[in-house]
């Protein structure tokens, strides 16, 4: 114990940054459990989509039509907050939200959240990751 306290006098910039860290990581932990949807790798995806999850693509129209999950109803993230009656019989099941590369499902996921939704998920990485791991797609 003595030669710690020894280590952190003489290099008080390392101790520091190495507290940060830590602290950066206990923050984003705590927001990562606050938030109201989860996000999901690709073959949870699948899971949820073989138990009857709602797939909603936030890409616009022409990256839809370029290929997306099987049986994705498009809504573009700019016309979601209009629209979102348009996914009011999806309200007690599963909803998986994605978009191209998991950064926009994010915001999507929870603004479905806070319109009552109750088990929301976003696909991290998107259709990137999706087509990664070679998940089916199909296009029109």
């Amino acid at each position: 114990m003595p030669r710690l306290l020894e280590f952190s006098g003489h290099h008080p910039f390392l101790i520091a940054a190495a507290v940060l860290i830590i602290l950066l990581f206990l923050a984003d932990e705590s927001l990562r459990r606050l938030r109201k949807y989860r996000e999901v790798a690709p073959a949870q995806g699948v899971l949820l989509i073989n138990k009857g999850a709602a797939v909603v693509d936030i890409r616009t129209p022409k990256e839809y039509s370029e290929g997306h999950v099987i049986g994705a109803r498009n809504i573009p993230a700019a016309d979601l907050a209009a629209r979102i009656s348009e996914l009011d019989k999806h309200r007690g099941q599963p909803v998986l939200v994605y978009c191209d590369s998991g950064n926009s499902s994010q915001k999507a996921a929870s603004t479905l959240a806070k319109h009552g939704f109750e088990s929301v998920h976003s696909l991290k990485g998107g259709i990137r990751s999706w087509r990664n791991e070679q998940f089916p797609v199909e296009r029109g």
